[in-house]
């Protein structure tokens, strides 16, 4: 590549975190009522003390945004966040589905089973797949109008969530560099700009 383009381009990172495990988040035998509860129970849940990152990242010299659900936010906090930049609602999780149906599943499975009605379009009291992936792509265009400010964003948000907001990512350019969509997974994209 020609020196004149390296030095008149800024490398941009964007940096999705994943949440920590939450301590609510147990796999029992339960029904649909029972999941439902425990869809609740999981949007309040404070994270389980025992469950660390496989690894971490820094978040010096970042601008950090979150979700405004409890477990992004204490994730944020355990990663030593004193001063958060921006709580952005787009940014919370997909709506976790679930459906009146007559059995006993473990809670992941129902989570599953959920996931997949959810996507061929049955509906509930929660947002349609749709209407969440277009909250998603809200967050992919505040990551590009933020990055004209800033050359670092670190976002901790959901496993779906940060799925979507990937794939909208590198459909605009970014470069995928590393992914991990579990509990405390790191997903890095970068995006050469030219400098202004």
């Amino acid at each position: 590549m020609n020196m004149d383009v390296i030095n008149n381009t800024s490398v941009k990172e964007v940096v999705l975190i994943r949440h920590g495990k939450p301590l609510s988040a147990h796999n029992d035998k339960v029904n649909s009522a029972q999941y439902a509860q425990w869809v609740r129970n999981y949007d309040k849940s404070i994270l389980d003390p025992t469950s660390h990152p496989k690894q971490k990242t820094h978040i010096d010299d970042s601008y950090i945004v979150v979700s405004p659900l409890l477990r992004a936010k204490l994730s944020a906090a355990y990663y030593g966040a004193t001063e958060i930049d921006e709580e952005l609602s787009h940014l919370k999780e997909m709506d976790i589905p679930y459906y009146k149906l007559p059995f006993t599943l473990r809670s992941w499975h129902w989570v599953v089973l959920s996931r997949a009605l959810w996507f061929i379009g049955f509906k509930g009291r929660f947002e349609s797949f749709k209407a969440a992936k277009q909250r998603v792509n809200l967050v992919s265009e505040r990551i590009e109008k933020l990055c004209e400010k800033h050359e670092r964003i670190v976002l901790f948000g959901h496993a779906m969530t940060n799925y979507y907001t990937r794939k909208s990512l590198i459909k605009n350019g970014w470069q995928l560099k590393q992914k991990d969509g579990d509990f405390w997974g790191i997903t890095i994209l970068h995006k050469p700009l030219p400098l202004c």
